[in-house]
């Protein structure tokens, strides 16, 4: 999560997300790399495929990771996602009434999670998927609303 001067807050998924995709990648390469040491023959196709398969992983998590991501202003918090259609979702602070975060265990254990922000209809909920530190982040929303309301109601 960053902070800009401006007490702007902005977030993506979290690297922590794709933590089993690298482990995979991992095993893989330590698997060529151990057949190597111990000098078992391996096709050359299966290396280069392995290493294509490496390197493809890596960037369709990327991609993915960059594709969301979600703002909080002095005003609103704002979702974008996409690259080249963007979509913008903008949920002003007037119409937000509480969050919540929730966690699976494996997210517990990387700390990290999904905020869920409600707006005082309860079937409009704004979903913010697999941000780091969700309890950080919702209570920055809670101070950005807090002053918002204070300055403007």
């Amino acid at each position: 999560m960053e902070k800009e001067e401006s007490e702007i807050l902005k977030v993506s998924n979290s690297r922590k997300v794709y933590i089993p995709f690298y482990f995979m990648i991992f095993l893989l390469l330590a698997t060529i790399i151990y057949a190597k040491l111990i000098e078992k023959p391996i096709n050359q196709l299966a290396i280069i495929l392995s290493l294509s398969f490496s390197v493809f992983v890596v960037v369709v998590t990327e991609i993915h990771r960059i594709l969301e991501s979600y703002e909080v202003n002095n005003h609103s918090i704002i979702y974008r996602k996409g690259i080249i259609n963007i979509t913008s979702k903008r949920l002003e602070f007037t119409a937000v009434s509480d969050s919540e975060v929730r966690q699976t265990l494996w997210q517990r254990l990387f700390s990290y999670g999904n905020v869920e922000v409600h707006s005082f209809s309860k079937e409009n909920v704004t979903c913010i998927k697999n941000i780091d530190d969700p309890y950080s982040f919702t209570r920055f929303i809670q101070k950005k609303m807090i002053k918002f309301r204070k300055n403007n109601g």
